[in-house]
């Protein structure tokens, strides 16, 4: 027969086990997250818009588009530090209303608690429109 002390080591140590074990689920799930890539189907109307002569960007959903409409180029909108939505400025620029964090044109950071550039998406031409993979 156990005793009341025996039994509520048992519940402690396979609490304990749970916990280890859910802890370990949510690392993994978190580390594995970071290697998935998603796509974004970029409207032709948007990437016919562009201008390679300096001319305004293009926010679409999570992205910033530039250049030309045959070699278009993208930029993520999140922000390297903690994932805020970075807002183009006109001069080119982007800020993080969350943090302070600045980048410039290129996605470099300039400033503030960021310390990596914007991610550049991957742009693959399929047939009459642009995917974008971030």
């Amino acid at each position: 027969m156990s005793s009341r002390r025996d039994f509520l080591g048992e519940v402690w140590r396979w609490t304990g086990a749970a916990l280890s074990v859910l802890g370990l689920g949510v690392v993994w799930k978190s580390l594995a997250a970071k290697g998935e890539s998603r796509e974004v189907d970029l409207p032709s109307d948007l990437v016919q818009r562009l201008s390679g002569d300096g001319g305004q960007g293009i926010a679409v959903g999570p992205l910033f588009l530039t250049g030309t409409p045959s070699a278009p180029k993208a930029l993520s909108l999140e922000c390297t530090h903690l994932g805020c939505r970075v807002a183009p400025l006109p001069s080119g620029a982007f800020a993080c209303p969350c943090h302070g964090s600045r980048f410039d044109s290129e996605g470099r950071a300039t400033s503030g608690p960021a310390r990596r550039p914007l991610a550049r998406a991957v742009l693959e031409k399929r047939g009459d429109r642009w995917i974008a993979r971030i």
